[in-house]
């Protein structure tokens, strides 16, 4: 069922993957930048409306988080909103850029280094957005953007040599999809990587904010904090 939440959901990924494809593929020195800056712009412009995950293993996070904020039913939604995002920004990215790309891992890396890379990063990613955008104690707070936006810079530019820096299913699996199911195993295992860093961020928010939970708060992400409608 298309919702605005949903659509949303379905153009934020796409602007963010067609980003990522474009700038990597046209040799961007300063790819991880742009990245960046086009995901806090889309998080900010996003997140009265549907939350702003863009990412299933965002909207996981939030889903294990618990306190009403979203059902397991909202979650697959999302996801399949994601990932028809990703793969539609891959595809529009690909037909104007030189070649496509796919999220690879680094020459010099082992599957094990790539995997941990993932897991660390999404790990801090997902937390980062779970403190800023699902804590009553920052309500209405006017940074959330910025600081989900620069993780995944932070990410890129650490660990993006080593396991190609996707820490989002709907990347690795719309990049690969659109350029014929390329690297598409190693994009699976990335996918599982990423939520198993949310599912570990949800865990951990569990033990930092106790008082979080049991509060009948109602609706998505997008309804409560910090984005209050």
């Amino acid at each position: 069922m298309t919702t605005p939440k949903n659509s949303m959901e379905l153009v934020g990924t796409t602007v963010l993957v067609f980003t990522i494809q474009t700038s990597i593929s046209n040799g961007s020195t300063i790819a991880p930048l742009a990245i960046g800056a086009i995901l806090m712009s889309i998080v900010f412009a996003g997140g009265p409306i549907s939350g702003a995950h863009y990412n299933p293993a965002v909207s996981f996070a939030v889903t294990l988080r618990s306190g009403g904020l979203m059902s397991w039913a909202e979650m697959t939604a999302y996801w399949i909103a994601q990932i028809v995002g990703g793969f539609i920004g891959a595809m529009i990215g690909g037909f104007i850029s030189p070649t496509s790309v796919v999220v690879s891992m680094g020459s010099d890396a082992t599957m094990a280094q790539a995997i941990v890379s993932e897991v660390v990063y999404t790990f801090v990613l997902c937390l980062v957005v779970l403190c800023v955008a699902t804590n009553s104690k920052v309500e209405n707070n006017h940074y959330y953007g910025l600081a989900i936006g620069l993780v995944v810079l932070a990410g890129a530019i650490t660990v993006g040599p080593i396991s190609g820096g996707a820490f989002n299913p709907a990347v690795a699996i719309g990049l690969s999809v659109a350029g014929g199911f390329a690297n598409f195993g190693y994009s699976v295992a990335v996918s599982v990587a990423n939520l198993v860093g949310g599912a570990i961020a949800a865990a951990l928010f569990r033990v930092v904010l106790p008082e979080e939970f049991g509060l009948a708060r109602g609706g998505t992400v997008g309804e409560t904090t910090p984005f209050n409608t």
